[in-house]
């Protein structure tokens, strides 16, 4: 395993109570950083915050809903109180969504899948940026997908979501640039998540079809994906900027 050095720095996770989010808050963790978790779930919150701390890191848990400007604002603040700088973030929290055919589509589905996870990831850059400049610069990873860069079937909302993930970041990446703050999305395939492993157990054969589109023929693990983000907002990623990283077993690739 790939180990870094993150003592003295503090890392925001929104998502970060379960899945790739949780996974990731721990490998920050695990490299020393100052932890704060930022999701709906409080009982859950508190769980991985006990989790965090048997990592050794202090943990923060905000309450917070990311499709709320004035929730995510309150997020940052309460970091920057505990901890009094931020230098990374890992904006994970996002949903998926109904799979429907256009004509059969909800709106309402629509409306929360954008709201989730691209006015999301919107609202909490707006303000984790700020508390970097503050802190002197910093990193941050935007979740995408394998759908942020290509199409899915009767899966509308989130491959749209997913794909404006990956022109926001491309966009505020150039924005703050000369400022010392860098910008990176991932684009992760088929991970071995808790949501994943529900819709296995749901619908077997439509998630080993969607691994066998994979050339490695086998999910990620979500520690995979957690050791990505880490590489981003390390040193050895220090001229990385405004990409659209893969971490998918090479679908993108076929």
């Amino acid at each position: 395993m790939i180990t870094y050095d993150f003592a003295g720095r503090v890392a925001l996770i929104t998502g970060g109570t379960s899945g790739i989010g949780l996974a990731t808050a721990r490998a920050f963790a695990r490299g020393g950083a100052r932890v704060a978790v930022a999701a709906r779930d409080g009982d859950a919150g508190q769980r991985a915050c006990a989790a965090l701390e048997r990592e050794g890191a202090p943990a923060l848990f905000v309450q917070t809903d990311v499709r709320d400007d004035a929730s995510m604002k309150r997020a940052v603040e309460e970091t920057m109180r505990r901890f009094e700088r931020l230098d990374f973030a890992a904006n994970c929290a996002g949903i998926g969504g109904d799979m429907a055919r256009l004509e059969r589509a909800d709106q309402a589905v629509w409306d929360d899948v954008m709201a989730t996870n691209a006015r999301g990831i919107w609202l909490a850059m707006r303000h984790e940026i700020p508390a970097m400049l503050a802190s002197g610069g910093g990193a941050i990873v935007n979740m995408s997908s394998i759908y942020g860069v290509a199409g899915k079937p009767a899966h509308h909302a989130y491959v749209a979501s997913k794909h404006a993930v990956v022109g926001m970041t491309r966009s505020v990446a150039l924005e703050v640039a000369p400022l010392g703050i860098r910008v990176n999305a991932l684009c992760a395939g088929v991970t071995r998540t808790p949501a994943m492993q529900q819709a296995e157990a749901f619908a077997p054969e439509l998630v080993q079809a969607l691994v066998a589109q994979h050339p490695m023929a086998r999910m990620a693990t979500e520690e995979e994906i957690a050791g990505a983000a880490l590489w981003l907002c390390s040193e050895g990623a220090g001229y990385v900027t405004g990409g659209a990283i893969p971490v998918d077993g090479g679908f993108l690739a076929a």
